[in-house]
């Protein structure tokens, strides 16, 4: 088997975000503007797509974000899709905006063929403001939207559009420091240019905002309910009076501090405020609160799965106890595996592994133990299990026909016997049979001999099916040892 540790760590931080872009694919949605309409598209490193997050920018192409966030790196460690798409020079959740991001959703559906229901969505500044309202929209008319979002974050994001026209004046008022007085006076022309003045047009701002601050009955926010969200700052106040003569009341945060404390309050114990743990910097090294790095990839990776009820070998926690014998290896991986899709269980395979299992001299040269945790505890039978062993030892030999250079001579089909075995003791049922495949790593003809074990566990929302492996005949010394790990086994901790 394929052991993966720690392969996030390994691209989070030996893989630059400037090299991640050679992994990264440009996806024309929209054959009439190529030139613009466009997403980034990074796949995971195990090709095993089982989420999506689609990240959002506005005034900044795709590109940019590659160079500015190391969400892509840890994602492509993580079985994460990450599309990376620009807003263009959009400022709300219009009607463009979302057209727009319909548009590249249904495409990334359709092109990689992707798990509507793991979807999510973060953005930056005014893409995280319309992130947000887009994700209440889809849950206020779900049969509208491509996707209705699991988890929703948005970074240094001015959540109420009055708020943000108010913040504008108060920097052209206070003329301190030209960036932010400069960019107060393009945005604040833009929204009254589109949509009038807040102050006489406040109905139709607060119906783009995704948060009204002004309005003490429940608004646009009761959409977010039942969503999981992040809102992330730089929050040193410090930092912000020496060097913009800003107060809280001078940024994004108050604002969205009461959007979190309202979702709190209506019963969301997912909406959270999110400091920094370090300085916003760019990749240029300018320090600056309106920076992707506000946010902590590596954690917000691990919310996003979490989340998205993706499995996460590096905090599952199982009920039942499967030992670990000293020295042996272990993996652990969602099923179905993205080698082998075609079986139609859902759940967690664990495997434990001789210290000898990979080298081809060792007496322990394929034995091994795997366990198999399946949702919903279906039924299984002989012809069920020796018709999911073919798919499961097809898909790990053709995964490494073409890294290990195995001529095509050499393949064969392979073909798995199972069968009915006396029941012993602590099973519901028990099976043997044999594997026959060729040995990827000796490129060799080999015969798997194979137990199976469908075990009775109190817990019937789970089918736990042990499997003990090794091409050994059934008087060697590994067989022992496999079988006492099938004895130690304890359906709960």
């Amino acid at each position: 088997m394929l052991k993966s540790y720690l392969v996030f760590l390994i691209v989070l931080f030996f893989i630059p975000r400037q090299a991640l872009s050679q992994f990264s694919e440009k996806i024309i949605f929209n054959n009439k503007d190529s030139a613009n309409d466009y997403y980034l598209a990074v796949r995971p490193l195990s090709g095993n797509i089982q989420g999506v997050q689609v990240l959002l920018t506005s005034f900044n192409p795709p590109e940019f974000v590659l160079a500015e966030s190391k969400l892509a790196n840890v994602a492509y460690g993580n079985d994460l899709l990450t599309i990376i798409a620009s807003l263009d020079q959009s400022l709300c959740a219009d009607s463009s905006s979302i057209d727009r991001i319909n548009q590249i959703l249904q495409h990334v559906i359709t092109h990689y063929s992707a798990d509507t229901s793991k979807f999510a969505l973060g953005g930056f500044m005014y893409a995280g403001n319309t992130a947000l309202r887009y994700t209440e929209l889809s849950y206020e008319n779900p049969s509208r939207f491509p996707v209705v979002p699991k988890a929703v974050f948005a970074i240094n994001c001015p959540v109420d559009l009055v708020g943000l026209a108010r913040w504008c004046e108060a920097e052209i008022k206070k003329d301190y420091y030209a960036g932010d007085v400069g960019d107060a006076k393009i945005i604040l022309g833009a929204l009254t240019k589109k949509y009038g003045s807040y102050t006489e047009n406040a109905e139709k701002y607060n119906q783009l905002s995704p948060f009204s601050r002004d309005t003490q009955t429940p608004g646009n926010e009761k959409f977010l309910k039942h969503v999981a969200m992040r809102l992330y700052f730089d929050s040193d106040i410090e930092w912000q009076l020496q060097n913009r003569r800003n107060s809280y009341y001078d940024t994004y945060m108050p604002d969205a501090s009461e959007l979190v404390n309202r979702l709190l309050l209506s019963g969301n114990p997912d909406a959270e405020f999110v400091s920094s743990k370090q300085p916003g910097i760019r990749s240029n090294g300018l320090r600056t609160p309106y920076a992707w790095s506000v946010d902590d990839e590596s954690d917000c990776i691990q919310w996003i799965k979490k989340k998205l009820k993706i499995f996460n070998p590096q905090t599952y926690s199982p009920i039942y106890l499967l030992p670990v014998p000293a020295k042996w290896d272990i993996e652990r991986f969602a099923l179905p595996p993205g080698f082998a899709k075609k079986i139609p269980f859902k759940g967690v395979e664990e495997l434990r592994f001789f210290p000898g299992w990979g080298d081809p001299n060792s007496e322990e040269h394929w034995s091994y133990l795997f366990l198999w945790s399946l949702d919903g505890g279906p039924d299984v039978d002989a012809q069920v299990l020796q018709t999911n062993l073919t798919f499961l030892y097809s898909g790990l030999l053709d995964r490494n026909v073409e890294p290990r250079k195995i001529p095509k001579e050499k393949l064969f089909p392979v073909e798995v016997k199972i069968q009915n075995a006396k029941t012993s003791a602590g099973d519901l049922k028990t099976f043997a049979g044999t594997v026959h495949m060729l040995n990827y790593i000796k490129q060799e003809p080999m015969i798997l001999n194979v137990k199976i074990h469908v075990k009775d566990c109190p817990d019937k929302t789970h089918s736990i099916i042990l499997f003990e492996i090794s091409p050994k005949s059934s008087d060697h010394p590994n067989w022992q040892k496999l079988d006492q790990l099938n004895t130690d086994f304890r359906c709960n901790k």
